[in-house]
């Protein structure tokens, strides 16, 4: 049976993947493909709560409560306008953070020596809050996640 513990291994796969490119992996392919595993992240953060919500092995309660968590969370608001903003073309509600989030700097460092190059990369975003760096952000939403699950599931 398919439960919401799936779609959430599946988010610490993907943030272990942020983290990579975060401090840096050897660097093998072009950097858009970089950008779009941090998208694959958020994405895929930010769906957990439709598999909480349709997880019948969830309490009812829970399932019912988890739209206002994020409504309450500064982090998951800002993964929802991410991801609201890379699913759609153009937005009909407002963000849920007050701005849809801009990606506003990708900065490289590239380590040359011992075998394979290596390419680190760090992702900005300007949200309603101000800068935010986006592997930072990332951390705080699993962080938040675990703490949910951990108070209302398990």
């Amino acid at each position: 049976m398919r439960t919401f513990e799936e779609q959430f291994e599946r988010v610490k796969r993907w943030y272990v993947g942020f983290e990579k490119i975060d401090q840096g992996k050897a660097h093998h392919a072009h950097s858009d493909y970089y950008q779009d595993d941090v998208y694959a992240f958020f994405l895929n953060c930010y769906h957990l709560k439709d598999w909480i919500k349709n997880d019948h092995t969830v309490p009812g309660p829970v399932r019912g409560k988890v739209e206002d968590f994020i409504n309450k969370s500064d982090c998951l608001k800002i993964c929802a306008d991410i991801c609201n903003a890379l699913k759609h073309l153009e937005l009909k509600r407002p963000p849920r953070g007050g701005k849809t989030p801009d990606w506003i700097g990708r900065k490289f460092q590239l380590l040359l020596g011992g075998g394979q190059p290596t390419l680190g990369v760090k992702y900005s975003l300007m949200t309603g809050k101000g800068p935010k760096d986006a592997f930072e952000l990332a951390e705080e939403c699993v962080r938040e996640w675990e703490q949910f699950i951990k108070a209302n599931i398990t």
